[in-house]
């Protein structure tokens, strides 16, 4: 019997990324830093991950994708893509936090919160936080000298945190032990962490799949 085959993305961050499922089975992944906006680089990395698996674009089932928060460019690009090619096979689309990518695997116990954060510029950054499998803090924005504060609130007995930011945080006032993950793959969001997600979850019609932002984007209506 076939297996489903699924194409992941990631377009949040500076790194962007790709990775393709055959069922359940990772079987590529590539990732590749951009100086600017995804636009030129996205569609080159699908085309090549479709290639070297031999794959074409009608073959695939589902896709899944990044909706943020993090770079608002980067995310509409991202989610654009994936509603466009979605729409044009009639693929399903599954849509999947930055926040969350960065947890992936990161199994979260009664006692144990995990927390996710996220460098959102200007001095500030994203969060959200688990305990087990339940939600404890919504993703937000806020100023990366409030974090600490707002974690120490998170009712739980011990906190690991995810995120390349992390590392640059005042994180030892906090009233219990933690841990910090910092390198691969709890660093940044990437798509095998966004396809392996996707697989547990239910589609999402394709045009009801929009960016979360958190914040308002960085665009003013010109002053008159």
């Amino acid at each position: 019997m076939k297996k489903a085959r699924t194409v992941a993305l990631d377009t949040s961050t500076a790194l962007g990324s790709v990775a393709l499922f055959d069922g359940d089975d990772l079987v590529f992944e590539a990732e590749k830093r951009v100086s600017n906006a995804h636009g030129e680089s996205l569609l080159p990395m699908v085309d090549e991950a479709l290639r070297r698996a031999g794959w074409s674009p009608a073959e695939v089932v589902r896709w899944a994708v990044g909706i943020g928060p993090g770079s608002f460019t980067g995310v509409r690009i991202g989610v654009a893509t994936v509603k466009g090619i979605a729409l044009a096979t009639g693929a399903e689309v599954v849509g999947v936090t930055s926040l969350e990518a960065l947890v992936e695997g990161i199994v979260g116990k009664p006692t144990i919160s995990v927390a996710a954060v996220l460098d959102a510029g200007k001095g500030e950054a994203y969060v959200a936080a688990w305990t087990g499998e339940e939600p404890v803090l919504a993703p937000t924005s806020l100023r990366t000298d409030s974090i600490a504060a707002l974690l120490a609130k998170l009712p739980c007995e011990h906190l690991i945190v995810c995120g390349d930011i992390t590392k640059t945080l005042d994180l030892a006032r906090l009233p219990f032990p933690h841990e910090l993950r910092t390198v691969a793959p709890h660093d940044f969001p990437r798509a095998a962490a966004i396809g392996h997600m996707a697989l547990r979850r239910a589609p999402t019609p394709a045009d009801a799949l929009e960016p979360l932002y958190v914040r308002p984007p960085d665009i003013t209506a010109p002053k008159r």
